[in-house]
């Protein structure tokens, strides 16, 4: 309406033009309508002529006002939904009929490589995606004001630094008997999706975990009701298979749940200085035992660091990371093979090294050790009593230490697990109580 009125001004102003001809009043117009044009407040017009210029003039000084409010607001509705836009999480698109684009917000310039120049270019030359542009087409089509709703893959640049990644699109045609264009928001759902089957596989795997000893329980229980209670040897035997079936369900019961409160932030720690040396020191004796009568040796360097080895952590927290470690290196180290506990430390960093010579872990397998349940050899891990969730839970405490964890390894030659944790002077981590996760 604005722009509407501002023509008729024009017109108006075209007639009065060829009727008087030099007036001084016309140049004012004209001055005030370029005002209006570029953005500034038009002045009010004193007509000294009477008749139609005089009507004219106050004309102009009725409306251009109202003209300039209502542009001014137009323009602080366009930069408040340029802001909105902007800073939408989900990548937006506008699409004239002609499928060029109007608009992409700053999320879409990320998402799809998009730049400044890209605004007015058609989409299949800017997206080089058929679903992408299939859902375009489909938004077209739609023959009411309902939107359209896909979910759909878009490849990676880059397979390693930018790997597919699944949208959720809604496409709404602009009203109009033809569309006058089409507005789509893409939504990235890649996470949620890759939690939902994190979900699906743990429920799968907690499932079959839990059902191995207690077919074992059951199996036991109804061989000693059928025939072996009556015979000592075998009932004794057959209890002792129960009590260790039932110490492994305990044992993954408790990992289950101590991850559980991990992930859900349920779990309390106390970060306060602590000496990590004297930890690490009786973390290596309590498994000395396990060691000798596996014919291992196991040793412990502190490399000479004890007196600067403060870390801002929790002991608890502290002794579980390294009380896996350890014991894993152990029970995947054959007879006369070593484990090797060492520390280090730079300005910032304490780094310990646990070291074994056992079997080692292929390369294919190393990103993925530190999912819960994933293990390398199924078998010989349920028969050392692994859960399968030990490294699951050293990755979690690790990451609420603001530390990080790494594994370098070879099939036969063994496995290094590396633990790096900030020093209680650089972490950034409260002394006061926090709940971590």
């Amino acid at each position: 309406m604005a722009y509407v009125a501002a023509l008729m001004l024009l017109i108006l102003l075209a007639i009065a033009a060829r009727t008087v001809r030099g007036g001084w009043t016309i140049n004012d117009l004209a001055m005030g309508l370029i005002r209006l044009a570029e953005g500034r407040r038009p002045v009010q017009l004193h007509a000294r002529e009477s008749g139609r210029l005089g009507e004219l003039v106050a004309a102009y000084n009725a409306t251009a006002p109202e003209i300039f409010d209502r542009i001014q607001a137009l323009e602080a509705d366009r930069e408040q939904l340029r802001v909105v836009l902007g800073a939408m999480a989900e990548a937006v698109l506008a699409v004239d009929p002609r499928r060029r684009l109007l608009f992409a917000n700053a999320s879409a310039d990320a998402l799809f490589g998009l730049d400044p120049d890209s605004v007015g270019r058609l989409i299949p030359e800017l997206i080089r995606s058929p679903q992408v542009q299939g859902a375009v087409e489909a938004t077209f089509r739609i023959a009411h004001p309902d939107a359209y709703h896909v979910e759909l893959t878009l490849p990676g640049r880059d397979a390693l630094r930018s790997p597919s990644r699944i949208l959720a699109v809604r496409g709404t045609p602009l009203p109009g008997k033809s569309p006058a264009g089409a507005v789509l928001v893409f939504h990235d759902v890649s996470e949620l999706r890759r939690l939902e089957r994190m979900r699906q596989d743990f429920v799968a795997n907690a499932s079959h975990e839990l059902k191995t000893p207690l077919a074992s329980i059951k199996a036991y229980a109804e061989t000693l009701l059928d025939w072996a209670l009556e015979d000592p040897e075998m009932n004794r035997r057959f209890l002792e298979r129960i009590d260790e079936q039932a110490d492994r369900l305990d044992a993954l019961v408790r990992d289950m749940l101590s991850l559980a409160r991990l992930e859900s932030n349920q779990d309390f720690y106390r970060h306060e200085p602590l000496a990590l040396i004297p930890v690490l020191s009786t973390q290596v004796e309590t498994h000395r035992d396990r060691a000798e009568a596996g014919v291992l040796s196991l040793t412990f360097d502190d490399g000479g660091v004890e007196g600067d080895a403060t870390i801002l952590a929790d002991e608890e927290a502290v002794r579980q990371i390294f009380d896996n470690l350890i014991d894993n290196a152990i029970k995947y180290t054959p007879e006369g093979g070593n484990v090797r506990v060492a520390c280090s430390a730079t300005p910032s960093l304490i780094t310990v090294e646990v070291r074994d010579t056992g079997v080692g872990i292929p390369r294919e397998d190393q990103s993925r050790i530190f999912e819960r349940f994933y293990r390398v050899d199924k078998a010989r891990s349920r028969e050392l009593g692994g859960t399968g969730l030990g490294l699951a839970i050293v990755k979690h405490l690790v990451s609420s230490l603001q530390g990080r964890v790494e594994v370098s390894s070879r099939p036969g030659a063994g496995s290094t697990f590396v633990v790096r944790l900030p020093r209680a002077s650089a972490s950034l981590a409260p002394a006061s109580p926090v709940r971590e996760g």
